[in-house]
């Protein structure tokens, strides 16, 4: 995947960034070509809190590092809650389910998949696709191939260069629809069960005020119909987690995690391409 950088430099030449096509401050949208559940949640919610994104395309795998390193300020970009993670990183509420696929070619020649087979298999590095592979059984005798992107991986089966991939089911029902180049030679292969997972969004550890900030918002985001109509445009509307119970920011005591975004004035959101998380229309 070709990295993007969208750099501050940006912000003092006075092309800023608005969280949605006009803002309460009327910043305009630069990034009108840029859609997708996640990127357009996280421009609602930059409006509501009144700071301006900027969206910043990463490797996944590096993740974790950008964010440490302040090269981006939030991971927002189909990212799945475990234990681990949450230990590492702040996590804000869950606000959309996934689980993970099974992708072949439609001729592929088995109705299922044993230990004993020898497959070659890809996932994108550093995802929930890898977790999948290296937890189960039945992969066992075959070949994992790590890549940069889902979307690789699909097309590494496409390609025939791997016989399987592993991607979030989220994205697998908007690429193998009927309207897509994908879905007359790829199929989902049935009959697997993963875990069910949730996304939520990351940020650095310790940032209890930041993550209040942006827990609050989803909700209201939710209740307030937003999050809904957002998912209406891109089918998702079964996959919605309803916010639950979380520290209030006027119950956090130190408030610098939220002071240092207000007063930079913008956000740096770290994303990947994959419909219908985030893609460039």
């Amino acid at each position: 995947m070709k990295l993007k950088r969208i750099t501050l430099e940006l912000l003092s030449l006075g092309m800023l960034v608005s969280c949605g096509n006009t803002s309460s401050n009327g910043y305009v949208d630069n990034y009108k070509n840029l859609k997708g559940f996640d990127i357009d949640l996280a421009k609602a919610a930059c409006e509501k809190l009144d700071i301006t994104p900027i969206f910043q395309e990463i490797i996944w795998e590096q993740k974790e590092t950008e964010l440490s390193s302040k090269q981006i300020d939030l991971i927002w970009n189909g990212l799945t809650i475990t234990e681990e993670r949450k230990q590492n990183l702040e996590i804000t509420l869950p606000y959309m389910s996934n689980t993970q696929s099974i992708i072949v070619k439609k001729d592929f020649a088995d109705d299922r998949i044993t230990s004993e087979d020898r497959y070659t298999i890809a996932f994108e590095q550093g995802s929930a696709g890898e977790d999948a592979f290296n937890s189960s059984d039945i992969f066992k005798g075959s070949t994992s191939v790590g890549v940069t992107s889902q979307v690789t991986a699909l097309t590494e089966v496409l390609s025939g260069t791997s016989d399987i991939a592993i991607i979030d089911s989220i994205m697998a029902g908007y690429y193998l629809s009927d309207s897509s180049s994908y879905g007359d030679k790829l199929k989902v292969l049935s009959g697997y069960d993963f875990e069910i997972e949730n996304y939520g969004v990351a940020l650095r550890k310790g940032e209890t005020a930041l993550l209040a900030k942006l827990n609050e918002t989803i909700e209201e985001l939710y209740d307030n119909g937003t999050t809904g109509d957002i998912a209406s445009r891109y089918g998702l509307n079964n996959d919605l987690v309803k916010p639950e119970t979380y520290t209030k920011f006027d119950e956090v005591e130190d408030k610098s995690s939220w002071e240092y975004i207000k007063n930079k004035g913008n956000i740096i959101i770290g994303y990947t391409v994959f419909a219908p998380i985030a893609f460039e229309a």
